[in-house]
This record gives structure tokens, sequence and C-alpha cells, in this order.
């Protein structure tokens, strides 16, 4: 979604030239490491609880491989049954890639047995023949990796056996530890500005590219998740058209793109469809003027929404607008009105938006009088907009402070497995030396936690939500024209990264503009070293 002008515009403020960068770097050369390496930590204090990315299953029963015995309940002649378990098993112990543990349980004149972890929630083991009982344990990242303890608990009809402990290891690869560092200078100079996944196993990157002439052309990259690809898996879009890079969403094997067409009045937006290998399908182009920042498409796969600005329809009060745009419907245009204000007296900038169930979300900054004096500057402000299946806007527009705080913009968003709004935003004074942040936002606009980033890291250019329950950012850490390709994880509640990624083997250029959450890998990419397309794949 982002661009390289975009991303001079944003890290200007952060720059001093001439700044040295180390050949390889490490997170703890920035002081950007967590301050804890624990595998599960501890809520003390009304401290919040971090996520250890591990899911709690049910299922069938299966092999095992690898097990640990505990002490059977003794029996007693003539006295009521007491449920008891025989052995605990986990398998693989301990494990050492992302995937599952099972669990199976050995229980004796038992119906039930719960399983219980300090974090989760408990679950009822599935009973099988022979009085065993079986379950899993899902492990998405690295951040779980230590010695965690499990409890069981066997019941019949109301009477509850002793609780025996079981204990599990995991050993993943470090989360945020490199898979592969891949700069591509087969495709010409350029860069990747969008990610998505591309069904279960592999990714597919959305960039722009220069012809020998300098002329961008679009282009489309497709990669298994392990980093490999062919020399079919690299398209380019409109080659007729000058073409850059906008967006891209999937769903399932369908592929979205979203781009910017020049052709003789200017250039366009235009959203196109395809299969991969298949031709593209054209399914709308924009006007003249209209600007596009933003794809969003439900979670069935049947709406799609492109998002961004227009001329205002009321020119002589401000001069653009939000727009939503649909296929078969009405555009949709958004014009901030605070309480006590006349229509059109600000103009919205929509930088993203998404799709959380059958709300769209957007985000974006307001540039106005905020403050109602006359005398008083026009400011830019950070505003996250909720519109429901009805079409009624929620407008979120923060006001002056904290402290000497008076402008800001949102640039990104995604939203997380309890439907929460996790926006990347920057905020400043009137002299603006952008500061950036991520926040989290409840729906219904109440802010639930707020971050602001190390020194030295942009404004960030995308986010994704990992299912290990953290997020990520794509952004670059450095100063002046020398900068590093930086992913970082958040998880919310905390205030420092969870895990650092940072790649630049020489002073230039090293920038993730996208990121995504696959199975078993987070993948980032961007620009590298030279000025081509680079990717970044990494353990989550």
């Amino acid at each position: 979604m982002s661009t390289l002008s975009r991303f001079l515009t944003l890290l200007a403020p952060f720059c001093l030239a001439g700044c040295p960068i180390p050949e390889v770097a490490h997170c703890a050369d920035y002081d950007l490491c967590p301050a804890s390496s624990g595998s599960t930590a501890v809520s003390t204090g009304g401290d919040p609880m971090l996520p250890t990315g591990e899911v709690q299953t049910v299922t069938s029963a299966g092999e095992v491989t690898t097990t640990t015995t505990t002490t059977a309940a003794p029996s007693t002649t003539g006295e009521p049954v007491v449920p008891a378990v025989l052995s605990v098993m986990f398998t693989p112990d301990p494990l050492e890639q992302v995937g599952s543990i099972d669990v199976e349980v050995v229980a004796e004149d038992a119906d039930h047995v719960r399983m219980d972890r300090p974090g989760f929630e408990s679950v009822e083991l599935t009973k099988g023949p022979d009085e065993h009982f079986h379950g899993a344990i899902e492990i998405l990242s690295g951040l779980s990796n230590g010695t965690h303890e499990a409890s069981f608990v066997p019941r019949q009809e109301g009477a509850e056996g002793a609780t025996e402990l079981g204990y599990y290891t995991v050993a993943l690869p470090e989360a945020g530890s490199e898979i592969l560092w891949d700069v591509v200078p087969d495709d010409g100079l350029g860069q990747v500005d969008a990610l998505a996944v591309l069904g279960e196993d592999a990714i597919v990157g959305l960039g722009t590219v220069f012809d020998g002439n300098n002329i961008p052309r679009c282009y489309a990259h497709r990669r298994n998740l392990d980093g490999s690809y062919s020399g079919t898996d690299v398209l380019v879009l409109f080659p007729e058209y000058p073409c850059t890079a906008v967006d891209i969403e999937t769903h399932g094997e369908t592929i979205d793109l979203l781009v910017t067409v020049t052709g003789g009045d200017g250039p366009r937006w235009r959203l196109a469809t395809m299969a991969w290998g298949q031709a593209l399908t054209v399914l709308r182009t924009g006007e003249k003027n209209e600007v596009a920042h933003a794809l969003a498409r439900d979670t069935k796969g049947k709406r799609r929404l492109v998002c961004g600005t227009g001329p205002s329809s009321a020119p002589l009060m401000d001069s653009i607008d939000g727009r939503v745009w649909t296929l078969n419907e009405p555009t949709v245009e958004l014009d901030y009105r605070p309480p006590l204000k006349d229509a059109h007296m600000f103009d919205e900038t929509v930088a993203d938006c998404v799709f959380r169930g059958d709300q769209l979300v957007l985000v974006g900054e307001v540039v106005g009088k905020h403050e109602g004096d006359p005398l008083d500057p026009k400011r830019k402000r950070p505003f996250v907009l909720e519109i429901d299946s009805q079409g009624e806007p929620h407008w979120i527009v923060p006001g002056l402070g904290p402290g000497k705080t008076t402008q800001g913009g949102a640039t990104v968003l995604t939203i997380d497995d309890q439907g929460r709004a996790i926006v990347g935003l920057y905020t400043c004074g009137d002299t603006c030396d952008a500061e950036p942040e991520l926040r989290l936002y409840e729906p219904g606009g109440d802010i639930a936690w707020q971050v602001t980033l190390p020194a030295g890291v942009s404004v960030p250019f995308d986010v994704t939500w990992s299912p290990a329950g953290y997020a990520v950012i794509a952004g670059a850490y450095g100063t002046g024209w020398s900068t590093q390709f930086l992913l970082q994880a958040y998880v919310p509640g905390t205030y420092g990264p969870a895990w650092t990624f940072a790649k630049g083997k020489q002073a230039a250029l090293h920038i993730a503009f996208a990121v995504v959450a696959a199975p078993g890998v987070v993948v980032g990419a961007g620009l590298g070293a030279g000025g081509y397309p680079a990717f970044a794949f990494v353990k989550p």
C-alpha cells in the first residue's frame, strides 16, 4: 500500500545523514529485544499475560511415540470407585517445529478428563477405547519455548479424582529468526508494495518495477512458504500502461489487485481479479483525480471495496473527501463533521481499510481547524472510522494532547482475533517530528492499549495479526539514506517488541513495505540493497 515517496516523507523526521549501519543487524544492537526470553510470561500485579503462541484443541486418537508415566491412584476394595489418572503422554516431546503436540491420558474408572494449562481455557479430552483420552496442544510460535505444565482431572458421575501433572517441552527456532533473505535483481529496480497469503501453501506479492526506459510496471510475484519459486511465478501486469502497485487481497486462490495505470488523461486506479496463471479481469477503473490507497475484501469473499480520496463535492468549502468505491453500488463520500461544525470543513485522506465482520473500518488523517478558533492553524489528526452494514459512520478523532501533541495521522490497520483494530500511526506537535505508535481500539473507539515504537523505527507501512497472538509491523530502522528492513512483533498489553528482524548488509535503503503471517512463517517484502525488490521469510 505504501510507496517509496511516502516512505521518505514519513521517515524524514527520523533521519540524520551519515549514521553507520552494521553489516548484520541484531535486535540487541539497538535495544529492541524483549525484556525477557522466558517461554511464558506470568501475570503479576495486574500486568497482562504474554501469549505463548499455543492453541488448545481436541483431536481424535493417534499413535504415540514418546511417553512419560505418572503414579497410578490406589484402589480400595469395598469403597466407592474414585477415578484416577494412570499415565500422561506428550508426543513429540520436545516439539521442534511449529505444529501440534498430541496428548494421551490413560485414566481408570473415568468418563471424562479435563486438561488445564495456565493462561488457557479448560478443555475436555476426547474419550477413546480402553480408558484412553486424547487431545492436542497447538504451538504457533517460538515465544512458547520452554517446559510447560498441564494438569489433568478425571471425573465420573460427579466424583472427581486427584489432579495429575504432566510436563511438555517446546524447542522451536527463535521467533523472528531468519529463514530466507532474498534481494531479487532479476525483475529490475523496484519494490514489493503489498502481500497476501495465497491458498494454504503460498504467498503473493504485488510490486512496482522499472523497465529499461525507467517506466514503472506492475508485477505479481508468487512464492512457496519456504521462499522458493519458479520462472512461472513472476507476472507483469498491464504491460501496455505505466503502472504502480497499490494493494492486494486474496480469497482462496482468487487474487484481487489494486493498481494505478496512466493513460492519456493521467493516472486512474484500477481493480482487477485473477487466478494465478489465468488472464486478468478488470472489475472497475476509477475517474480522473481519484486516488485509491487500499483494497478490502470481506471474509466470505463476496464484497470488494476500494478506499481512498476524491475531489470534494463542495470545492468552495474543502478540497478532498474520503471515498469508498464499490463494484455495483453508489460511491460513499466520507465527510468528517464534528458536533457544531458545518459540512465540508475538513479534508479527509483514507490510508487503509479492512472488514470486521459486516463492518468496514478505515483509518487515515483529517485536516482542518479542530479547536474551533479561527486563528488556530489547520492541523492533521489521525482518525478511525467505523461504518456499519447500514452505512452509518462513527468517527473516532482524538483531541489535543497529551503534552504538546497537536497533530498526527494513521497509516495502517489490522484486526486481531478479538475483533479489535490495531492501528499504526504517528503523533507530533505543530512542528511535526513524527513519533510512531501502535494503538489498540475496541469496537466503538475506546483505546485499550498503545505503545510508542523504539527510537529510530519508522512509522509503520503495514501491520498484520499473527494467530500466535501478536501484531507484526513492517517498516525501516535507521537514519538518512542508510536504513534496515524491519519486521517487529508486539503483544498487546506489553511495551516492548516480542521479537525483531532487522536486515541490511550494506549502507543503503532497506525498507519493509508489507508483511503477512502465513502458516508457520512470517513474510515481509519491500526494498533491498541496490534498489531491488526484497523478501524476508522469518520464524513466527
